[in-house]
């Protein structure tokens, strides 16, 4: 995840040239403009609205701007205020969806950070204690322990081994109006749920659910390999394509990856990028709670 901050922080980086530099073209341009005063004051007034409409900021994009320049600039916390004013004053600008994806990078590079132990704990092993046991206890998965220790695999665990463990307090928005995925965590000091990260839905096909809202739990878990379906506790559930279930009155939803193959990717389903179910399956376990927006 340090990775993508990285990434964000060079474009960054990039961005802030490329307004310097359009700056002092803008300065040149304005030092020609006015070094004959009479050809300026000669100008028809319609060409001068015209030439300050065109420069005018469009909704959000100071605040932008602004966030890019912070991040180039290490100042995350200020960088993720600016990115949040975007989203609460100018949700349909622009750049609200750069500025959402870029707030989900960085909420959730802090929410899985082993400097981050605010939402974490260590886990003593006891004797005769296993890795799905642990897991059950501590409202967590299997994929988030592996992932949060750098194992690679499920190595034997001995008594006073030291684990580190985060318990998965998220819920989910199936945002269909809007076509993404909305993943929020409990935030320990607001004691509710905030924004995570967003993940858009790259294709949707859905059987009869009654327009509305719905509450929902998540049910089912597991993974699809080769036409056989493995829970999250065979050595197989590593490699195969991670699916998501939750029951709304009658119908069964799952989130699946679209593999781009019309043979895996036929029925119904909300389908993410393989990478996204990835993410989410190791962020999700089996019960918790998804709200389903069917309409506005």
């Amino acid at each position: 995840m340090k990775g993508i901050i990285t990434i964000i922080k060079i474009f960054a980086f990039l961005f802030v040239v490329a307004v310097i530099g359009a700056l002092v073209l803008f300065l040149n341009k304005f030092q020609e403009d006015f070094s004959d005063p009479k050809a300026v004051t000669q100008k028809p007034l319609e060409d001068i609205i015209e030439e300050n409409e065109q420069i005018n900021f469009e909704a959000g994009q100071y605040e932008f701007n602004r966030a890019l320049e912070l991040i180039a600039l290490g100042d995350i916390e200020e960088a993720k205020e600016k990115l949040n004013l975007i989203e609460n004053l100018y949700p349909d600008s622009n750049h609200s969806p750069e500025a959402r994806r870029i707030l989900g990078e960085i909420n959730l590079d802090e929410i899985l950070s082993i400097e981050n132990m605010g939402n974490k704990r260590i886990h003593r092993v006891s004797p005769g204690e296993g890795y799905l046991k642990i897991a059950t206890q501590n409202q967590t998965t299997l994929d988030s322990i592996m992932f949060l220790n750098g194992l690679t695999e499920f190595a034997n665990l001995h008594s006073g081994d030291e684990l580190v463990i985060m318990p998965l307090d998220f819920k989910l928005l199936i945002n269909l109006p809007k076509m993404r995925v909305e993943l929020f965590y409990r935030d320990q000091e607001k004691k509710e749920h905030v924004f995570a990260k967003d993940y858009p839905i790259r294709k949707l096909e859905l059987g009869r659910v009654s327009r509305g809202h719905h509450q929902a739990r998540i049910s089912r878990k597991h993974g699809y390999l080769e036409g056989t379906t493995y829970p999250p506790t065979h050595q197989s559930y590593r490699h195969a394509s991670k699916v998501l279930g939750l029951k709304v009155g009658r119908s069964m939803i799952q989130l699946r990856p679209l593999s781009g193959d019309e043979n895996l990717d036929s029925g119904s389903g909300v389908f993410l990028t393989p990478s996204d179910m990835e993410e989410l399956s190791m962020l999700i376990r089996v019960g918790n709670e998804v709200e389903v927006r069917i309409s506005r």
